[in-house]
């Protein structure tokens, strides 16, 4: 009578923390901005190549760096899919409506159309620091569509403007997607200085 007593309560023990706990999602959302393109000059087909990751961002739990290079996972808050797939999809709707074009494709959802660019991100830091400040560090390359030829490489280190509490994972996660916004600005800018169309964007 104890053991089965006893065993009622381990049960229930068990089934009141896994009811109690819930695992929040995100994604990082897409923040294009005004349009860049000006009107009269056929869109551009761009095809992004990739978007890589560290290892250590490319997992679910939401990631912040401590003190002394130690990295935190936030367990209880998660990415609603792998993060270099979010990144993919967003970089694409970011440059399409920046560009004024629906011919932005990705490893995922390659166009049939011959690109006028391609596209290849790599990011080095994309997380909150130990003060808080969400950064985000990449190093990112223009080649032309038609020999991949690198057009140029470029480093772009943005900052968020507000510094988050340790919990306020919600806030960091809509800066990351401001500051991915930003990033993919500054990528279109440049597409549109390199097509000879339109010259100095």
């Amino acid at each position: 009578m104890m053991r089965t007593l006893l065993a009622l309560l381990v049960l229930v023990a068990v089934v009141g923390c896994a009811g109690g706990s819930s695992i929040r999602h995100y994604l990082v959302d897409p923040a294009p901005g005004p349009v860049l393109a000006a009107g009269g000059a056929a869109p551009l087909v761009v095809e992004i190549l990739d978007v890589e990751l560290p290892r250590y961002l490319d997992r679910y739990p939401l990631v912040r760096r401590g003190a002394d290079g130690q990295v935190l996972l936030a367990s209880g808050h998660q990415w609603g899919e792998g993060l270099r797939l979010n990144l993919l999809r967003t970089l694409s709707i970011n440059l399409s409506e920046q560009l004024g074009s629906v011919d932005v494709s990705t490893p995922r959802t390659r166009s049939a159309s011959r690109p006028d660019f391609r596209v290849l991100v790599v990011i080095e830091a994309f997380e909150a620091n130990a003060s808080g400040q969400v950064h985000l560090d990449a190093r990112w390359q223009l080649m032309a569509g038609s020999d991949h030829g690198t057009l140029t490489t470029r480093l772009s280190r943005l900052r968020s403007e507000h510094r988050l509490a340790d919990a306020d994972h919600a806030g960091q996660v809509a800066a990351m997607s401001e500051l991915f916004g930003r990033l993919s600005a500054e990528i279109a800018r440049e597409l549109l200085s390199q097509d000879p169309q339109r010259g100095e964007a």
